[in-house]
């Protein structure tokens, strides 16, 4: 299992939990080609670092969210949550990537269609897939870019501070 692998679905894995939502990444084996695409909308988030720079997406059922502890009414549809549910995510897997002496640039989380996340991620020289399941539904997140892996060089010293710590000014 590659490394940005790991990272992601542990953070995908965290945050679901944290929000109640009991969350396990599928077998790689049942993400058939036609399975990987995204439920319309998805939302997506572009970054950039050095060694690394592509999207993020992250599209669910709507059981999922609905399922979802601590949430705000949402009258208007799931999209405002679907954009923060990416954005946490997104900031979950840049701290893990601090870790590895990566400091990512990230853009605002988007609503897109599953045809403009393809097309978005089609030029891209690497291309993962995480499928996961939980009782409400199926979480789709895929990471698209171009990832230089030996960018990645772990310290225990993070630039960037640990979920709990407190920063003083």
């Amino acid at each position: 299992m590659r490394t940005i692998d790991i990272l992601v679905q542990g953070a995908t894995v965290e945050l679901f939990h944290f929000y109640g939502v009991a969350i396990a990444p599928a077998d790689p084996g049942e993400c058939r080609e036609e399975a990987r695409a995204h439920a319309d909308p998805a939302s997506m988030i572009e970054f950039s670092a050095r060694g690394f720079s592509g999207v993020l997406a992250l599209s669910a059922n709507p059981a999922v969210f609905r399922a979802m502890t601590g949430l705000p009414p949402m009258p208007e549809g799931f999209g405002d949550w679907m954009r923060e549910v990416a954005n946490q995510l997104m900031g979950k897997i840049k701290s893990r990537l601090a870790r590895f002496q990566i400091v990512l640039h990230t853009e605002l989380p988007q609503l897109r269609s599953p045809g403009d996340v393809d097309r978005r991620s089609r030029g891209c020289k690497q291309q993962f897939y995480y499928s996961f399941r939980t009782l409400k539904g199926d979480v789709f997140v895929t990471m698209s870019g171009d990832f230089d892996d030996s960018s990645l060089v772990f310290s225990n010293a993070s630039p960037l501070p640990l979920d709990g710590k407190i920063i003083l000014f």
